[in-house]
């Protein structure tokens, strides 16, 4: 059974939210109401999945999942009636995974929820794979580490499934939509803002110049190659 936390400051919508999950009898849910609460939480106790509301008393989400990244490796899904770019941007940039504009539907909430775990859930299928290694890149499916130079990068579950898919895939084109089947598990359905924020993201982890890649090329604006002339073998 899936163990998922719900930050959310809205008794209500924390009742429906637990409904939606409860009643599907495969997720153990705990709910709290702040910022402050969750991260007494997550540092003594281990959750498959995070349900983060934007807005919160005190730190607001955002906030509280750049100073959690870097400890926890579970999927995080930003849940706010806040729809601007700005912000739905700043959310992913600080380390989120996902995000679902409220109101949402029961179902809409599983499928985004479903497709984050089972990404997870295929990573650590690939747990037995060999290390990958390209240019100043090195990845271990065994223990999900990504080193550059020797020095660990600290990645999203979204960045980590996206590097390692790129990585085995080196040298191939990869359509946008395709990368976004691949990683999201789910179609895109023409909206790719999400996968492009990702990638930005990641490049500015990877790349010693994020504005001159040398690890991730984007081709024709129609998709990726990865590594394409890197000479470094």
């Amino acid at each position: 059974m899936n163990r998922i936390l719900i930050v959310e400051d809205d008794l209500q919508v924390c009742e429906i939210l637990q409904f939606y999950l409860m009643q599907t009898k495969q997720y153990d849910v705990t709910v709290v109401h702040s910022a402050e609460s969750a991260l007494c939480i997550v540092q003594n106790g281990r959750y498959d999945a995070i349900l983060l509301d934007v807005m919160l008393p005190g730190e607001d989400g955002i906030a509280f999942c750049e100073k959690i990244r870097k400890k926890i490796y579970c999927p995080i899904i930003f849940i706010s009636c806040l729809n601007d770019d700005e912000t739905i941007v700043r959310a992913l940039n600080m380390g989120g995974d996902d995000y679902i504009v409220k109101p949402f539907r029961g179902p809409v909430l599983l499928a985004h929820l479903e497709a984050n775990l089972r990404r997870s859930a295929k990573t650590e299928i690939h747990e037995g794979d060999e290390v990958l290694t390209v240019g100043e890149l090195t990845l271990d499916p065994a223990t999900h580490r990504v080193m550059k130079r020797g020095e660990e990068l600290v990645l999203s579950p979204t960045e980590y499934e996206l590097l390692f898919y790129m990585m085995r895939e080196r040298g191939h084109f990869l359509d946008f939509d395709q990368v976004y089947t691949e990683v999201w598990q789910r179609p895109s359905l023409g909206d790719l803002k999400t996968l492009f924020v990702h990638v930005r993201n990641l490049r500015k982890k990877i790349e010693d110049d994020p504005t001159q890649p040398r690890y991730i090329t984007t081709y024709r604006r129609k998709g990726y190659i990865f590594a394409e002339d890197l000479d470094i073998p």
